[in-house]
């Protein structure tokens, strides 16, 4: 098995699709931070959707704009995560 990864995973796009993409890269092993790049209108799917990153224990969630219960990161913080990170995927 390859080395344990810090990814960070973020939501343009398709937001049900990374947060899928993200619990799913736990399954190897990997730390996963996500980020939603804006605001996406809450229903039963993307409640779905968090609750399987909760499940994934991707407890590092962030987004840009105000979103839920969502620390927002804007400027430099944004780039620290991306700094923090190993590899970064766009959804």
């Amino acid at each position: 098995m390859s080395e344990q990864k810090h990814i960070l995973v973020v939501a343009t796009a398709d937001p049900l699709e990374a947060m899928r993409v993200a619990a799913g890269l736990t399954i190897f092993g990997h730390q996963v931070s996500f980020l939603f790049s804006q605001s996406i209108e809450i229903d039963e799917e993307v409640e779905k959707g968090v609750e399987l990153m909760a499940l994934a224990e991707i407890d590092q969630i962030f987004a840009m704009e105000e979103f839920e219960d969502c620390p927002v990161v804007q400027g430099s913080d944004i780039a620290q995560l991306w700094k923090r990170a190993d590899l970064a995927m766009v959804v």
